[in-house]
């Protein structure tokens, strides 16, 4: 029934080439309510998450399609590169992420990301952001002291009897504070945090909420969309 609903949101598509892979920034609206990015394409719990918000509550929803999983691939003169997709906001991080992925980098391989940057930057809406993602491997236990993002974190609050794999990374003190409130994991971003590329360093002075969920945790994604 949500998903019904949904479908009577208005939808766009913009068309990015990277390389020769095209790459679809989909945008779903309906009515006024929170703005959601979705940037993973594997994860498809947060998708069905926000697809359920945004079914109730109205608001817009930014996703990739493309024809990979998780990250994207693109060739380029006769060469094969693959980037992580929210690891490509700062010039750093582009460099990183195919470094990382494709074992190379080149000039000309940075600026076809890069296009792909520029515009979902251009098509972000004002005000505060909310980025939905499955993890795995990553999770609330990487910002414990002695862990290696530890550095990246500002302020932690875990609560016991939650799952490490579900919780809030923000950049405002305000949203910390709130969600502290109501036992929510919840981690503020360093104010110099490790510049990775990730979205929450490129919003890292705007109003930006990180919602982390266990895959197949939806109805635990759903409620922490609700308080994001």
């Amino acid at each position: 029934m949500l998903l019904a609903l949904f479908n009577t949101a208005h939808a766009t598509n913009y068309p990015v080439h990277v390389g020769n892979t095209k790459v679809i920034i989909h945008i779903q609206k309906k009515g006024k309510g929170k703005s959601f990015v979705h940037v993973h394409r594997n994860e498809t719990t947060a998708l069905a998450a926000a697809k359920a918000i945004i079914a109730v509550e109205g608001g817009s929803l930014m996703t990739l399609v493309h024809s990979g999983g998780r990250n994207i691939v693109f060739n380029l003169h006769n060469t094969r590169y693959e980037f992580d997709p929210n690891r490509i906001f700062t010039d750093t991080g582009i460099r990183k992420t195919l470094t990382q992925y494709s074992g190379t980098y080149t000039p000309a391989a940075h600026t076809e990301v890069k296009k792909l940057a520029d515009k979902i930057k251009m098509l972000l809406p004002e005000g505060k952001i909310i980025a939905v993602h499955n993890n795995q491997s990553y999770s609330f236990k990487d910002y414990l002291p002695g862990h290696n993002l530890a550095n990246d974190a500002q302020k932690l609050h875990f609560h016991d009897e939650t799952n490490y794999r579900n919780f809030y990374l923000v950049t405002k003190h305000q949203d910390f504070s709130r969600l502290k409130e109501r036992n929510f994991n919840s981690i503020l971003q360093a104010d110099m945090a490790s510049d990775d590329g990730s979205l929450s360093i490129y919003l890292a002075d705007r109003n930006y909420v990180n919602v982390e969920a266990g895959y197949n945790q939806l109805a635990a994604q759903i409620k922490m969309l609700q308080y994001a």
